[in-house]
């Protein structure tokens, strides 16, 4: 389990750093260029809201399994610290069986929308990227997804029959 744990920081840290530090620079330098090709030359880049609009989308995608692997997503602390021991166990393997449900449904969904994208070579408007290479980025993402949350809600149950303690965030 320490091996996948390993495993999944790195590839989700490298994600977040590529869409950190790869690809919102480059949206950031091509809104740029296409403002000043826009106002000054009176001729900007077609293709630029196409570009950043899937650029964004990686970003976000990047993002999220390094953004869960860290809990840093909002969560309601003022309610949980409340709870008993555990109770917040209890909410903990909850939140982990409904974030891997949504993912598994969500990347079902994405496989379809890959196989019907690849199939029939559906490009965008401008670029004529291959759409299906949205539809992969989302359905890998919920494949980590998944995955993170599965792992955890093994951690968890492993904490609780284990009779530790569970009101430990669990340390990365």
């Amino acid at each position: 389990m320490q091996g996948l744990d390993k495993y999944f920081t790195k590839v989700s840290t490298l994600l977040d750093m590529i869409g950190g530090w790869v690809v919102l620079p480059a949206i950031s330098t091509l809104i740029m260029i296409d403002v000043v090709l826009r106002y000054v030359f009176n001729s900007p880049f077609i293709w630029t809201l196409e570009f950043t609009e899937w650029c964004l989308l990686l970003v976000f995608l990047f993002a999220l399994p390094e953004c869960t692997r860290v809990d840093g997503h909002v969560r309601m602390d003022l309610v949980t610290n409340m709870m008993s021991e555990r109770l917040r166990g209890i909410l903990s393997l909850a939140y982990f069986a409904v974030g891997f449900w949504i993912f598994y449904l969500l990347g079902m969904h994405e496989w379809e929308e890959f196989l019907f994208d690849y199939e029939f070579d559906r490009v965008t408007e401008f670029l004529e990227l291959p759409i299906w290479v949205s539809s992969l980025a989302v359905l890998v993402t919920s494949f980590l997804m998944g995955f993170l949350f599965l792992m955890r809600a093994i951690e968890r149950l492993l904490l609780i029959f284990s009779g530790e303690n569970t009101n430990t965030e669990m340390e990365q």
